[in-house]
């Protein structure tokens, strides 16, 4: 939102005539997500809540790498240390993937329809190689920008994220350049975020960031989220992980992407369309009536 200022009233400079306008913490932290890419939330969790998302985290990995049938075949593709989708696993990890406050912001910066295109559990462990060393964007392979965000990511940290624990590191302001810079400049202007265990580093997923070099002795670990506008197609199919799981609570069943599965056919798009009219005309009905 943008206010305009008489002249004579803007305290600490001259010359503005125009002023964002955030009007609550939530529109705040999103100006500053809009600006230089990256903020840090609490997220209100425990020390007990945070231990036992931890406990959980450490028993899907070893679930997931148990059913593809053993860590030689994971680390031939590079995913020793990345647990998909938990919250099809566990849904203690729902409650990370809904956040009230998170959402809040999502939307602040992509719009009211939020879908939750991926949930990741990250594990840095001490002095050990793996692939969220290198430099990426959480929307891949992609070099272009766009006026508004595409799509948001909120890393919830279990364990503190410190230079010795291995920070994530980013880019500020990244997220408006399509390539990725040189190698100096990259290097000077990369910024280690600290953050406290269940606290959310959220940023622009456009932004380039990476994990830091962990020399703690334990492992660091978190669970990335990426939410997105609902063009963009799930990393993993949450309706089938979930097997139909929440299709009747309307704002899970929006965030988890019930809404924006292709349709199987012509007919199937035409019957789906077909009841939402109804499902809304029902709605307006009834508010009429009330």
């Amino acid at each position: 939102m943008t206010s305009r200022v008489r002249e004579g009233q803007t305290p600490g400079g001259y010359g503005i005539v125009e002023r964002s306008a955030a009007s609550s913490d939530v529109a705040r932290i999103a100006e500053r997500i809009r600006l230089v890419g990256h903020a840090v939330l609490p997220g209100g969790f425990s020390s007990a809540e945070i231990a036992d998302l931890g406990m959980r985290l450490e028993q899907v990995m070893a679930r997931q790498i148990e059913e593809f049938g053993g860590a030689e075949r994971m680390a031939a593709i590079g995913d020793t240390f990345t647990a998909r989708c938990p919250l099809a696993y566990d849904e203690a990890f729902l409650s990370l993937a809904a956040h009230p406050v998170v959402l809040a912001l999502c939307r602040e910066l992509l719009g009211d329809y939020v879908v939750l295109m991926q949930q990741n559990g990250v594990i840095n462990p001490s002095g050990q190689r793996h692939t969220q060393l290198a430099y990426h964007r959480d929307l891949p392979y992609q070099h272009f920008v766009s006026s508004r965000p595409l799509a948001v990511s909120a890393l919830f940290c279990i364990d503190p994220f410190t230079t010795e624990t291995g920070a994530t590191t980013l880019i500020p302001g990244s997220h408006r350049m399509e390539q990725f810079p040189s190698d100096v400049v990259a290097a000077d202007l990369d910024t280690p975020v600290s953050a406290e265990p269940g606290s959310f580093i959220v940023f622009d997923s456009m932004v380039f960031h990476r994990a830091g070099d962990n020399a703690s002795g334990r492992p660091r670990r978190g669970v990335n989220h990426v939410f997105s506008v609902p063009i963009i197609a799930q990393q993993i199919s949450l309706p089938e992980a979930l097997d139909g799981r929440h299709a009747d609570d309307p704002a899970l069943a929006r965030l988890l992407g019930y809404g924006v599965v292709p349709a199987p056919s012509v007919a199937a798009w035409r019957e789906r369309r077909l009841a939402r009219q109804r499902s809304a005309s029902a709605s307006a009905t009834t508010d009429t009536r009330s």
